[in-house]
């Protein structure tokens, strides 16, 4: 699976032009007649744009965004609301068995849905410069939850997606809860071998849903099928290229 820098067949010339028109022609333009947007909002979203990318997969922080922005919290915060409608960025809520407490409790996490967009925000032109790149993980991460999001999206039964994150601070890239109120543990890593310390966060996810729990998977880049043992569970790792097959 590798992170999408638009058609392929066009020269990176050619791709910079477009990225730049989608930008000009129809993000700012929009944003405006969402937002009704007053004074120099230009200006604050090209800096907010990048940095949001970089942030892609990672846990959401008004706080943090503002200060490193020079920016006011609530205007970060509408800034991100209006991109979420504009179906540019995608917030997560955290799992919680408190289906009443989920969209307040906690910090969300942030999902870029083009990750080629995010790819051209960043600076990274070709797939060279991604796998080098310190987002590599992040992008990776926010490919695989969009691609659940597609499939959720014309599942049998209603799929709600969420991030899991206790208070010791281990964690679930991503949650699927059926309708039954069955969840599936995923984890994204972006590393061609795993070890039984990466299942960490699925097990304890587990013991946090109880019964709830399904099973958990762990995506990675090697091209074998693993079964992890940890405790009375077992957990598989898949290679990411076996999940594309099915995503297509």
């Amino acid at each position: 699976m590798v992170l999408c820098f638009l058609d392929p067949g066009k020269t990176l010339r050619a791709r910079q032009a477009w990225f730049k028109s989608y930008m000009e022609g129809r993000l700012y333009k929009d944003f405006e007649s969402l937002y009704a947007a007053r004074g120099d909002y230009h200006s604050k979203l090209r800096a907010m744009m990048p940095y949001l990318a970089g942030l892609s997969g990672n846990m959401l922080k008004y706080s943090n965004i503002a200060n490193d922005l020079e920016l006011n919290d609530k205007l970060v915060k509408s800034y991100i609301e209006i991109l979420e409608l504009m179906f540019i960025v995608r917030r997560v809520p955290s799992y919680l068995k408190n289906r009443a407490k989920r969209l307040a409790a906690r910090m969300p996490k942030i999902h870029y849905i083009d990750t080629g967009l995010a790819c051209h925000l960043l600076g990274l032109r070709d797939e060279d410069q991604l796998l080098k790149s310190q987002f590599y993980g992040g992008l990776l991460e926010s490919l695989v939850y969009m691609e659940c999001c597609k499939q959720a999206s014309w599942a049998q039964e209603d799929i709600s997606m969420y991030h899991f994150r206790d208070k010791r601070k281990h964690e679930v890239d991503i949650v699927i809860e059926r309708s039954n109120a069955n969840i599936i543990g995923i984890e994204v890593k972006a590393s061609a071998s795993v070890k039984t310390q990466d299942f960490k966060g699925l097990a304890t996810l587990a013991e946090f849903a109880g019964k709830a729990f399904e099973t958990g998977i762990l995506f990675y880049t090697g091209q074998e099928i693993l079964p992890f043992k940890h405790g009375a569970l077992t957990f598989y790792a898949l290679p990411i290229g076996l999940f594309s097959v099915e995503m297509t």
